[in-house]
């Protein structure tokens, strides 16, 4: 169990100065909530500004489209009441990781390389570097986003490195589903969040 709720992938939520080779409106909204992050981030760390960044967090992630796919099959297989306990669930292991690894990742630059369409969604692609460290590996970090209309993208999966973020909780979600119900995930779930983890 010890790859049990993989931690969202740090590189994924690096941000800072940033530059564009080019960009679609996908790639401009991933950055813009990024910097609204980093911003807010930076800034100091009080009730206001909590309340900031989960509200960037619930307008940037599309947590609906990420829970079902968490689960694949098994989603369907849910009660409504089970539906909703396993997305607030999500949310708080999702939000608190994301906030966690963006703190963590401030001495790396992302460079956006623009978006290609990719079905009915945009994979919006990010290369990060590292600041100062020239002999760390630079990471290709990207966002899959699903365009709301009116100009409204949200990020529905990330994949750092060629690894789905979504997939690895799957992978994860589906065996204790299978082997322990429902009850048996949340639990592992609310355990995971009592600890303060992410």
């Amino acid at each position: 169990m010890r790859r049990f709720f993989l931690p969202l992938i740090a590189s994924a939520f690096i941000t800072l100065a940033t530059s564009s080779a080019f960009a679609g409106a996908a790639t401009d909204a991933v950055k813009a909530k990024q910097g609204e992050l980093f911003k807010l981030l930076e800034a100091e760390n009080n009730d206001a500004n909590k309340k900031k960044i989960a509200t960037i967090f619930d307008d940037m992630l599309d947590y609906d489209s990420i829970a079902s796919s968490s689960l694949g099959d098994e989603w369907k297989n849910l009660k409504d009441d089970e539906k909703k306990e396993f997305k607030d669930l999500l949310k708080q292991l999702v939000t608190r990781a994301y906030e966690k690894n963006l703190r963590k990742t401030l001495s790396w630059n992302l460079e956006y390389l623009g978006d290609e369409k990719a079905g009915s969604e945009y994979v919006v692609k990010t290369k990060a570097k590292h600041k100062t460290d020239s002999r760390a590996d630079p990471i290709t970090i990207d966002f899959k986003m699903a365009d709301k209309g009116g100009g409204k993208y949200r990020v529905v999966d990330i994949i750092t490195e060629e690894v789905s973020l979504v997939g690895s909780y799957r992978s994860q979600f589906t065996k204790i589903i299978k082997k322990d119900g429902f009850s048996g995930l949340a639990k592992k779930m609310k355990e995971k969040i009592a600890k303060g983890d992410g």
